[in-house]
């Protein structure tokens, strides 16, 4: 079953009251996008690729006011609807996402085809091979990374790529966090 999820962006001033309801919203944390990573990287919290994946694009904003510009900037540029299609490799798994060589011309949407993509290749083997990509390579539940180096449509921003120390030897898509 896949979802149909999008991601707002509200930029205030001041933090407003927050109330965790015991259900869907156990706790909250207010963080700046580097220290959620951070968070990340270290074990303290554990978030699913699609949020990594906006928290390491708002990496790109060192302000609030910066951030907002572009919102603002960009805010009739439309959004490109994608979903992931997950590759399964012998040592991790590999999500494609649109404008990645491996990612097919008519993803399932819907996930009614029940798609399962595999390969007995290794990871590393595949991020080899490739040479536009954009994916999220997950080692294990701690262990995912960002992958890019295509040109983003509707002037958006590609994420900050966080610890590519988890594929060996590539230059294309070295980490800055």
């Amino acid at each position: 079953r896949r979802y149909a999820t999008a991601f707002y962006l509200c930029c205030l001033r001041q933090r407003p009251h927050t109330a965790q309801d015991e259900r869907e919203v156990t706790g909250f944390r207010w963080s700046s996008p580097s220290e959620a990573i951070e968070c990340f990287k270290s074990q303290e919290m554990w978030f699913a690729p699609p949020q990594l994946y906006e928290l390491c694009r708002l990496c790109n904003f060192s302000s609030l006011d910066a951030l907002h510009r572009f919102g603002s900037d960009r805010a009739l540029e439309g959004c490109e609807r994608w979903m992931s299609v997950m590759l399964a490799a012998s040592n991790g798994h590999i999500q494609l996402l649109p404008g990645d060589e491996l990612y097919p011309e008519d993803p399932d949407y819907t996930g009614e085809k029940k798609m399962i993509w595999s390969t007995d290749k290794k990871v590393e083997d595949l991020m080899k091979e490739g040479s536009r990509l954009h994916r999220i390579v997950i080692k294990d539940l701690n262990r995912i990374a960002v992958y890019v180096n295509i040109q983003p449509k509707y002037k958006h921003i590609n994420p900050i790529l966080m610890d590519s120390s988890l594929i060996e030897n590539n230059e294309d898509c070295n980490s800055r966090l």
